[in-house]
């Protein structure tokens, strides 16, 4: 009986840390946006500077970025929301709240994790953005927030417009899942989402030829098993291979926030912003290592 009564109850709470992961309780208003005075800085310079206009970075918070390049605006991943109940939180930022980002083109989501996309943060979005995504199961929770350009990109396709090309590429992780790559006149940059260390990094290379690479660096990994996110010495190999000008760190500015999520089912590297960009300018000093706080803007000119 007793032995039963276990059984069930960790079935139990490994029900409910799976719909923690998920995302299932991210409804709260623990917003918590930092940062909000070099933001407001860093969007008054893409609009009055031709050059970050057409080719600049800034850093919101985790995985999610404004990217400026060939007069467009696009996000990455978006999460701003910390869950009241949920296994994530933000380190730091983020720079802004969701309806302080401004105008945007397109928005790219590369998986349904949770601090991938954020479904309230995204109702608080651009809707008239065109939004790029990895399945049909997205492309629906997305149509019902009010967005009506979603489109599902496969791997290897492509969508354009004036000025940009966006190339779904591979990726790995642990649920289905791609990475981008924004192609404009100027400058190629890949955002890798949250992939681990993957063979396909010597075809993106060749068929795509980044010049900027944002790539996670939080080594997130089972708790004595399976690892699911770059570490910043993989990233730091993926760089190489790619054979950027430049890079800098990204899903680094969150935690597990869940006592018995962080003690006995996954971990991440502490410092990991940090450390990829110490390790990248030691190991390829010739490639430009970026480590931007939430809210800063990088240009991407000295990269190209």
């Amino acid at each position: 009986m007793i032995a039963g009564a276990a059984a069930s109850f960790a079935a139990g709470a490994a029900f409910w840390e799976k719909r923690k992961l998920d995302g299932a309780y991210d409804w709260s208003e623990r917003l918590r946006p930092t940062a909000t005075e070099r933001w407001a800085r860093s969007l008054t310079t893409l609009g009055r500077d031709l050059l970050a206009a057409d080719g600049a970075i800034v850093h919101v918070g985790q995985s999610t970025h404004l990217l400026a390049l060939g007069g467009r605006r696009l996000l990455t991943d978006p999460w701003f929301h910390d869950p009241a109940f949920g296994a994530l939180a933000h380190e730091r930022g983020p720079a802004v709240a969701p309806t302080g980002v401004g105008p945007l083109d397109f928005i790219l989501v590369t998986h349904e994790h949770a601090d991938h996309c954020d479904p309230k943060a995204m109702d608080r979005l651009d809707k008239s953005a065109r939004v790029l995504c990895n399945s049909d199961s997205l492309k629906a929770t997305i149509r019902k927030l009010g967005f009506t350009q979603v489109d599902v990109l496969a791997e290897w396709e492509e969508a354009e417009a004036a000025g940009l090309t966006i190339t779904a590429v591979p990726a790995i992780h642990d649920i289905e899942e791609v990475g981008f790559v924004v192609k404009s006149e100027g400058h190629t940059v890949y955002f890798a989402g949250d992939t681990n260390t993957q063979p396909e990094f010597a075809d993106i290379a060749e068929r795509m030829k980044p010049t900027f690479a944002i790539l996670p660096v939080d080594g997130t990994r089972l708790i004595g098993g399976e690892q699911w996110v770059m570490t910043p010495a993989d990233a730091v190999a993926a760089a190489k291979v790619l054979g950027v000008s430049g890079a800098m760190p990204s899903h680094a500015d969150a935690y597990f926030s869940d006592r018995l999520v962080r003690a006995g089912l996954a971990s991440t590297i502490a410092g990991a912003n940090e450390i990829f960009a110490r390790k990248l300018a030691a190991a390829l000093p010739g490639v430009r290592a970026e480590n931007p706080a939430p809210g800063e803007l990088i240009l991407l000119a000295a990269a190209a």
